[in-house]
């Protein structure tokens, strides 16, 4: 291609709807330290972009979900076109991930003088990185097949259409490497031979007043990942909501707020912003998932008013 394009995992017409003077916020503004070159508030157009296709291939290969009447009639589609606009958001969310962790190599190969072949730390990070990249890819090619093809690849685990419009917006994939109940799915000490991650995607879209919360998962290598499954489908549709939004913060740095609500959370909440910022330092803070009700849901209509 003669040049990439800024591609937005989340579309502007969502942002749009959130942003506060053309601004978002991200997850990293529940931080007290600033680091050069991480902004916590940026403007729509360089909020979570990432540059891997060209514009041609940005706009034909997202067209289904990129549609504001898609989403809006989401309940009402056919079956093909709600299968096409799955596959769309999750490779557009598989692009990001690969962007973003191909960032984190340039960066730490730049801070360590491109020594990262010998130094272990360093380059254990790379590794992890890298195999996570391959994982990503091919995930793509599979879910590029699926969109084309007859069969419905997908398990909708949550589908629902609050009649209300939240200040957070992601579309995303999670991976689970603890159960609901704290129990180890994978073994995190694990790099060479680990199994294949078993990603979930997480789309929360408001738009228009109201907001698509969708988490689904493919069929294929379920039983992976089944305590999960079962776990969060005894689940009530309220408590369902407020995991995946502690899931949200938990595992994924990919989402986007209101400025005046993220702020709002950062001067009342400490207990979240702890969550946030431990679990990016140690990996085992991923088995707090167990005890999500102790957090606040903001995904209820009581704090998006």
């Amino acid at each position: 291609m003669s040049s990439a394009c800024n591609s937005h995992v989340v579309p502007q017409f969502i942002l749009r709807g959130i942003a506060e003077n053309g601004q978002v916020s991200y997850g990293y503004v529940f931080h007290k330290r600033t680091i050069k070159g991480l902004e916590k508030t940026t403007g729509i157009k360089n909020a979570y972009p990432f540059r891997l296709i060209c514009n041609e291939c940005d706009k034909k290969t997202f067209a289904y979900y990129e549609d504001p009447k898609n989403l809006e009639r989401f309940d009402v589609l056919d079956v093909d076109t709600k299968k096409i606009m799955l596959c769309e958001m999750a490779i557009k969310a598989h692009l990001s991930h690969i962007y973003m962790k191909y960032r984190r190599i340039v960066a730490l190969d730049a801070s360590t003088g491109g020594l990262l072949g010998v130094l272990e730390k360093e380059g254990r990070a790379v590794f992890a990185e890298r195999t996570d990249i391959e994982e990503h890819v091919s995930y793509i090619d599979k879910l590029r097949k699926f969109a084309k093809s007859n069969k419905n690849p997908f398990v909708i685990l949550f589908d629902k259409e609050l009649d209300y419009q939240t200040r957070l917006a992601t579309q995303t994939v999670l991976h689970f490497n603890y159960d609901l109940g704290g129990k180890p799915i994978y073994d995190t000490n694990v790099v060479i031979g680990a199994k294949p991650c078993r990603y979930f995607y997480l789309m929360v879209l408001p738009y228009n007043g109201k907001t698509r919360v969708l988490f689904y998962i493919e069929k294929k290598g379920l039983e992976d990942v089944q305590a999960v499954v079962d776990q969060f489908g005894a689940l009530s549709d309220d408590d369902k909501l407020h995991f995946l939004f502690v899931s949200l913060i938990i595992h994924d740095q990919q989402f986007h707020m209101s400025p005046s609500f993220a702020e709002n959370i950062v001067k009342k909440d400490k207990k979240l912003s702890k969550l946030y910022v431990d679990t990016e330092k140690h990996l085992d803070h991923q088995s707090k998932i167990k005890n999500f009700r102790k957090y606040t849901n903001y995904l209820l209509r009581e704090f998006n008013q």
